[in-house]
């Protein structure tokens, strides 16, 4: 299987890996209408089952994460 990276944190992972190793990030899409599920890998922009238009946002257009304030402690 083709090597892509996470939606989320962008890490290298496979294509036959159910999670992110790296942020635990669900590597599968559901598609809302139908519950068919895929993997990001495959980029669908419509469902394949029922052909609705997906509304996650494939990995190849994921914005990165900003960093987390830390919190002062007083």
């Amino acid at each position: 299987m083709k090597a892509f990276k996470c939606p989320k944190c962008r890490t290298t992972t496979w294509g036959n890996l159910k999670y992110c190793p790296n942020c635990g990030e669900p590597l599968t899409i559901t598609c809302h209408k139908c519950g068919y599920k895929w993997r990001y890998m495959n980029e669908y922009k419509f469902c394949p089952s029922c052909g609705v238009k997906t509304t996650r946002l494939s990995y190849t257009t994921v914005p990165k994460e900003e960093p987390h304030k830390k919190k002062t402690v007083i």
